[in-house]
């Protein structure tokens, strides 16, 4: 990744880069990758323990900050958290433990029972850019693939 900068923090240096690889200084793919990394960053990433039969309801290891309203993303699946409930496991209980270990994630769609991961998005923005932003940067960067 010659040339890359050290860091990007800001909607311009991204941009920058942008021009860079317009310019023919930059490799499309190395910038895509830190995009890709930044997108990532807008999620708290949740393992999921188990799915509901009906698939909208899913259990994740004990996660304060899921709240209601929040968006989620779930192979390919995306929609909104309708509802939020902390439990505690029998095993956790019978162990002694006096806290929560489990998050029941209602969701407003329904999503594949083989998912072993939900992101529950955290920030509409990062780096000063919206996800509308990151689409639009993605866009443009694929004609220099």
């Amino acid at each position: 990744m010659k040339g890359f900068p050290k860091t990007l923090k800001t909607k311009d240096d991204y941009y920058n880069c942008l021009a860079m690889v317009a310019a023919g200084e930059l490799a499309a793919a190395d910038l895509l990758a830190k995009i890709e990394s930044l997108e990532k960053q807008r999620y708290i990433q949740c393992a999921i323990v188990s799915v509901a039969e009906e698939k909208k309801a899913v259990t994740v290891y004990y996660c304060d900050e899921a709240a209601p309203g929040m968006v989620f993303v779930a192979g390919g699946i995306s929609g909104t958290v309708t509802a939020v409930t902390h439990t505690q496991t029998d095993e956790a209980a019978a162990a002694g433990e006096t806290g929560n270990d489990r998050t029941v994630l209602t969701l407003s769609k329904g999503i594949a029972a083989d998912n072993t991961a939900i992101g529950l998005e955290k920030a509409a923005a990062v780096a000063g850019m919206t996800a509308d932003d990151i689409t639009a940067l993605k866009g443009v960067l694929k004609q220099y693939e």
